[in-house]
């Protein structure tokens, strides 16, 4: 009855559509079979995979591991693409608002003081205003490439390790992988 109840092991996986094919050989090379594949009721850009494979197959530890392997450096791919604007956007985000403060204030200063003197400072500090707005779009552009580089290396030795992890999976299984 035990084997009944345990012949084949199931999995679901949520994907993106344009990564479900990549996704699809790399389970295939772990040794599950797709059962079916549909489209999500609420998103477009998902696409849902049921896999099965027997209970029993040789090296099954080793694959469960290699596949856990996989799916952490998937996760780490997408969370370096995600990384890449966000720490840029917050500076720029920042600077542009100490930008705009001081241009405003620059404004009321010229407007309401009748002084020459808070005339020049309002004018000062309208030009401050707009030369953050010039060092945030410069900070922006810097960030960006800087983290982009970084984590285009992160992306590109993660991808290697997920060749090897492939690769070995291939050689239990004897299922070729091809990107």
């Amino acid at each position: 009855m035990s084997e009944q109840l345990f012949s084949d092991d199931k999995l679901s996986v949520a994907v993106k559509a344009d990564a479900s094919d990549e996704i699809k050989r790399a389970y295939c090379t772990f040794g599950w079979k797709l059962e079916d594949e549909y489209d999500d009721g609420n998103y477009r850009d998902i696409i849902h995979m049921e896999f099965s494979r027997p209970h029993f197959i040789k090296g099954k530890d080793r694959l469960q591991l290699l596949q856990v392997r996989y799916e952490v450096a998937l996760n780490f791919i997408a969370r370096a693409r995600r990384r890449v604007g966000a720490r840029a956007a917050v500076i720029a985000a920042l600077l542009i608002l100490l930008g705009a403060a001081l241009a405003a204030f620059g404004i009321f200063c010229s407007v309401v003081a009748p002084s020459p003197v808070f005339l020049g400072g309002g004018i000062a500090l309208m030009i401050a205003g707009i030369a953050f707005f010039g060092i945030a779009v410069y900070a922006c552009r810097t960030l960006y490439s800087r983290d982009r580089e970084r984590y285009g290396t992160i992306v590109s030795i993660l991808k290697d390790n997920i060749s090897s992890i492939i690769s070995e999976a291939a050689n239990i299984t004897e299922v070729r992988y091809e990107d």
